[in-house]
């Protein structure tokens, strides 16, 4: 008998369930039904997942967890002597998820669909699109998570023509809205799905570690990953804290004997205190989705009920503030890690039942949607809200009337002729550079598709090179490591005060992502405070949420700054600093020219490194965030010449910051390597 298969291969788990004549149900992929989406290397240099992953990895720092949140990040993971793409790693998980589901029905589907993120632009899906095609997978069809939920949930309880739901999606590494109507039995797009690309269950699982390690005195942080019993103390205390997120969703409190290497001990956490812990994360989801409702041109009251997916959906916090702050139905199923497979089975069932397309093989994509700009190599802020459609700020968050940085992007924009453009894009940038944030309402839509569920966006042309230097330009004809022999003199952004024409600010998503003026003294804003005194800027960032100091010029992009000397003349940022307290998550440092361009790298590596209270001189090549540019990055635009943003705890004192031509091929720069 035939059947299709649909494949969720998500943050933290992967699933897939089967569909046919018979309905549709999941398959056995483990004794859980779903795997862990982890990897790591295998003999012969194949590539080991899931369970098998589990059991082969000795070495905990041969085992890649959370790699699909990496997906389009140039950089490259190492695992084990070796190095693979996040692609390569989806794709082996896809490989062998497909041959458990082959071996248990004995035979190959007729139809796939595999499932992505609503807010994942074009570019996220092309480099999506590499993940089938490196498993060997032909013929498939891409709809976005949500949908597949929803398809479920009509299964579930027959939906009449014309009704309206909202999907809420919080799963492992992302989160979703969308607001589907039914329309000729199937599920109908309304305005565009909104979400937060870093929020879900690895996020609050850093948030409860962030927060035991505190009540340990920081000695989780002191931990070296380099060590080898220290590494796998750490591993087995991440999977010690995985486990207890999950009990207090059943259990009042649950009591840890946290293994360090000096001794265990021991400590109790509480369902509440853990609520209070992301209460503000799941408190943002909500506003998020009221923005989705709202873009849609809706009340609450319009949709005839909330369906809750995702694993992290079954956090009690979760569906009780949903229901207080909408008033309506909200419906979790029995199993939420299972509800998008099982939609997808049932779309893939739907597909072998209908004629096949003309080209018979490739991706159906998926309607455009909002794309949010990434964070410290490509990972999004926990809690940064979304932007409303075309780059415009939603809610008042996004970039400031002043200052503020980090923002989330909606960005779907496509170019309908590219042979055409292209160079005109590239010799004429806008001075807004937000060349990706119209197609968020306005994408290309294949004919006859506005009524389906998988209603199809033509997302064939690839994004246009940033990084393409134009004729004639700094840097067009150089030589890698060359210098021209102007090279200019030192910039310096902080020497005892800022120097003009940059001016210091701090800014907290929990209380004024706007950004505080920097002045002598104290200031606080939110979960960072900061003090100017005459050993510089100290800066304390205590773990409740995203946090950021920054030297800027100006949001007006007439006021940025044209810095493109120094990356031709192999320049560097170079800045001394004094760490009291080493950071406990990923730690950006960051240039940022004009919301939306920036480009990052991550310094936590570089900073736990040093000896705590010892000032010393970090020299970061700026080839190394040519490495890692995004939306549009132009040196010749630089607003913002220096920021530090992190999620986690960290406290440091940081002074002399400054650009230094020729400096970032000397003796003493940061390797690039050690910045991913």
């Amino acid at each position: 008998m035939w059947f299709s298969v649909g494949i969720d291969l998500g943050t933290s788990f992967s699933s897939a369930a089967v569909g046919g004549p018979g309905g549709t149900r999941m398959v056995p992929l483990s004794p859980s039904m779903v795997v862990p989406s982890v990897a790591c290397p295998g003999p012969n240099g194949s590539v080991l997942t899931g369970l098998d992953a589990l059991q082969a990895a000795t070495d905990p720092a041969s085992l890649a967890r959370g790699f699909k949140r990496r997906l389009g990040d140039p950089s490259r993971l190492v695992l084990g002597g070796a190095s693979f793409s996040p692609a390569a790693l989806m794709a082996a998980q896809l490989r062998d998820v497909l041959a458990a589901v082959n071996r248990h029905q004995g035979g190959v589907p007729t139809s796939i669909v595999l499932t992505c993120p609503a807010i994942w632009g074009p570019y996220r899906r092309e480099h999506f699109a590499e993940v089938p095609k490196l498993a060997g997978v032909k013929s498939y069809r891409l709809v976005t998570e949500p949908e597949a939920a929803a398809t479920h949930y009509s299964n579930e309880r027959r939906l009449g023509e014309g009704e309206v739901v909202a999907v809420y999606d919080l799963g492992g590494g992302t989160f979703d809205t969308t607001i589907l109507r039914v329309r000729g039995g199937r599920m109908e797009i309304l305005g565009t799905p909104e979400g937060i690309e870093h929020m879900g269950g690895v996020d609050f699982d850093e948030t409860l570690l962030a927060n035991i390690d505190e009540r340990l005195d920081g000695a989780i942080t002191e931990l070296d990953e380099e060590d080898p019993e220290h590494a796998t103390a750490l591993a087995k205390i991440r999977a010690m804290v995985v486990k207890a997120k999950e009990d207090l969703s059943i259990e009042p409190d649950v009591t840890l004997s946290v293994p360090l290497p000096s001794g265990p001990r021991e400590l109790t956490i509480s369902r509440l205190e853990f609520n209070d812990m992301i209460r503000p994360s799941v408190e943002l989801t909500a506003e998020t989705l009221q923005r989705t409702v709202t873009n849609a041109g809706l009340q609450p009251n319009d949709l005839s009920g909330i369906l809750l997916a995702g694993g992290s959906s079954r956090i009690p916090l979760v569906p009780q503030l949903i229901s207080k702050e909408f008033g309506r139905p909200v419906r979790v199923s029995l199993h939420p890690k299972f509800t998008v497979a099982l939609g997808a089975a049932s779309i893939a069932a739907r597909m072998a039942s209908e004629p096949p397309r003309a080209s018979g093989t490739g991706p159906m994509p998926v309607p455009p949607a909002a794309q949010h700009a990434p964070a410290p190599g490509g990972a999004a802020p926990a809690g940064v809200p979304a932007t409303a459609a075309f780059g415009q700020p939603a809610n008042g968050v996004g970039e400031p009337k002043r200052r503020g940085t980090r923002i989330a992007l909606v960005a779907a924009a496509v170019v309908a002729v590219v042979a055409l453009v292209t160079t005109v894009v590239l010799l004429s940038r806008s001075p807004d550079g937000d060349n990706e944030a119209a197609g968020a309402s306005g994408g290309t839509v294949s004919a006859g598709a506005s009524t389906e569920a998988e209603r199809v966006a033509d997302e064939t042309r690839a994004p246009l090179p940033s990084s393409a230097a134009a004729p004639g330009s700094a840097g067009a004809d150089m030589k890698p490591g060359s210098a021209p022999s102007n090279s200019p003199g030192p910039l310096k952004v902080f020497d005892g005060a800022a120097v003009s024409p940059w001016a210091g600010f701090i800014g907290s998503l929990e209380t004024n992502w706007s950004g505080t003026d920097l002045t002598n003294g104290t200031v606080r804003d939110g979960s960072l405070t900061a003090r100017v005194d005459d050993q510089g800027v100290h800066a304390s960032w205590n773990g409740s949420g995203p946090a950021q100091l920054y030297f800027q010029s100006s949001p007006d992009a007439s006021k940025a700054r044209d810095l493109s000397r120094y990356f031709s003349s192999d320049g560097a940022i170079t800045f001394d600093v004094a760490v009291h307290k080493r950071p406990t998550k990923v730690t950006s440092l960051e240039l940022h020219c004009v919301h939306p361009c920036r480009s990052t790298v991550s310094i936590d590596k570089v900073l736990k490194r040093l000896d705590t209270g010892k000032k010393t001189t970090v020299t970061i090549p700026l080839s190394c965030f040519t490495r890692k540019q995004e939306y549009d990055w132009n040196p010749k635009r630089v607003n913002t010449a220096w920021l530090v943003y992190t999620e986690g705890a960290l406290s440091a004192t940081f002074s002399d910051i400054r650009w230094e031509a020729e400096a970032g091929g000397s003796q003493d720069a940061v390797s690039c390597d050690d910045l991913l």
